[in-house]
């Protein structure tokens, strides 16, 4: 059958790989098993489960001599996994199928390989060195994961899911700022997504979320997911953060606590951050509707709920989540008698369905936590007197029942959590390589309410 020409070639690169001898020699030992296996078994047809480590396996010994060569090529969007293994030498009853095997195999499932996916072709070579058919076909679908299609003595394709072992190591990241904190933290090998956490660890100082001052020192060690090579493969989570800089100052450690699963940053006394937003602005009031997809009371609309509702008589006191700034009083659609405040780290609440405001409050107005700023009331779209509830963190809602807000715990109350946060915090500074306290430069002054300041070193 013939086939139409594609609208662009496939990009190739042609160069035979000659040198990476280790690597061909383990990929054809995996070639050379999974046929041996093959002829062992030859009525089962199912494909066989994912092998954990393709560089693991060393079947040297064992390998016929067999001249192998390969080649790489890319998926366009005008060229598919089938016409990029053409144009690299199989034919087309092979790329054919070794395309229908990958696609076959999960994370593919039956999907079209997206472009700028890579193939690396493996064919046989002649006496003269020329490639004659194709034995194997490997696809990386992510920097964890790849995927082999090899021939069966049948002439078919088969796939297999090649997973890497992983292994959750970290890296100390320390410096000073030149120009913004996220960009010092990128240049030392973390990510942006660190640097915001960083910045929220320190919310006494305004201009460390927009990027801190030139000659502020910091010191961080992250997690990151690694190959069994120990090669980088995904960032992960920020355990440890040191400030020295010109508005404050202080050092968090990351710590999971046995009885509540909850992963927080706790100073170096165990001591975690001042919760600053509260759940319950209407106290010992009841939960009469949660956040989330539901059917709206009035409407019937089926569409999400971005707050929860508190249920209370009209007139109860509403009080402030937590210290900000008042930026909206007004009435709105919906909303009713409504405010809005914008406290740190880049979170919002939002109040409404009042019955009104409290007294001499006005818009650009520093409320603290548990002041009164309204009172329950029924105004706009309800169908009784409550309080309607949003939390925003950088534009975004979030349920105000599940989200990880700091809680101000002492670990020194009990006695067997904080040996484990102690032994923790120990750990991490083995990897960040501190000295005892005294010893090397300062890096932070740490403070908290129940010690008086130590120092560490980077």
């Amino acid at each position: 059958m013939k086939r139409s020409a594609t609208p662009a070639p496939a990009r190739v690169d042609r160069r035979f790989a000659t040198s990476r001898t280790a690597e061909r020699l383990a990929a054809l030992g995996i070639i050379v098993l999974m046929a041996a296996l093959f002829c062992l078994m030859p009525g089962r047809s199912e494909e066989m489960g994912a092998v954990s480590s393709f560089a693991s396996l060393d079947l040297r010994e064992v390998a016929p001599a067999r001249d192998m060569t390969e080649r790489t090529g890319h998926v366009t969007a005008s060229v598919t996994a089938t016409d990029a293994l053409e144009v690299l030498g199989a034919t087309s009853a092979d790329a054919a199928a070794a395309t229908s095997a990958l696609r076959a195999t999960s994370p593919f499932g039956q999907k079209r390989l997206r472009a700028g996916t890579a193939l690396t072709a493996f064919f046989e070579t002649d006496d003269t060195g020329l490639a004659t058919r194709l034995i194997a076909v490997s696809v990386k679908p992510d920097a964890k994961t790849t995927v082999l299609a090899t021939r069966r003595d049948d002439g078919s394709f088969i796939a297999n899911v090649l997973l890497a072992r992983l292994s959750l190591q970290h890296r100390r990241l320390a410096g000073k700022i030149d120009t913004t904190l996220a960009d010092a933290i990128i240049a030392a090998g973390g990510t942006r997504a660190q640097a915001d956490v960083f910045a929220g660890l320190f919310p006494q100082d305004d201009r460390l979320a927009e990027g801190g001052r030139p000659g502020e020192r910091f010191d961080v060690v992250v997690e990151y997911l690694a190959d069994e090579r120990g090669n980088f493969l995904e960032a992960g989570d920020l355990v440890f953060a040191a400030f020295n800089g010109e508005r404050t100052s202080g050092s968090w450690y990351k710590f999971t606590p046995e009885d509540t699963g909850l992963a927080e940053f706790y100073t170096r006394s165990g001591v975690a951050g001042d919760e600053f937003i509260s759940r319950d602005p209407v106290r010992g009031a009841q939960i009469s509707s949660g956040f989330g997809n539901r059917i709206h009371p009035i409407t019937g609309d089926f569409i999400p709920h971005t707050g929860v509702d508190f249920r209370a008589p009209k007139g109860t006191a509403i009080r402030a989540a937590g210290a900000g700034v008042i930026t909206a009083m007004e009435y709105g659609e919906g909303y009713g008698w409504f405010i809005r405040i914008r406290h740190e780290r880049g979170f919002e609440t939002i109040y409404a369905h009042m019955a009104g405001f409290a007294d001499r409050l006005v818009p650009g107005q520093t409320v603290m936590r548990g002041d009164t700023i309204g009172y329950v009331g029924d105004s706009g779209s309800t169908t009784g007197a409550h309080l309607h509830f949003e939390i925003l963190h950088k534009g975004n809602y979030v349920n105000p029942m599940t989200l990880a807000l700091p809680t101000g715990r002492d670990l020194g109350e009990d006695p067997e959590i904080l040996a484990a946060f102690v032994a923790e915090r120990d750990r991490i500074d083995v990897l960040r390589g501190a000295t005892p306290p005294g010893e090397g430069r300062l890096i932070a002054a740490q403070r908290t309410p129940s010690a008086s300041p130590t120092t560490r070193s980077p």
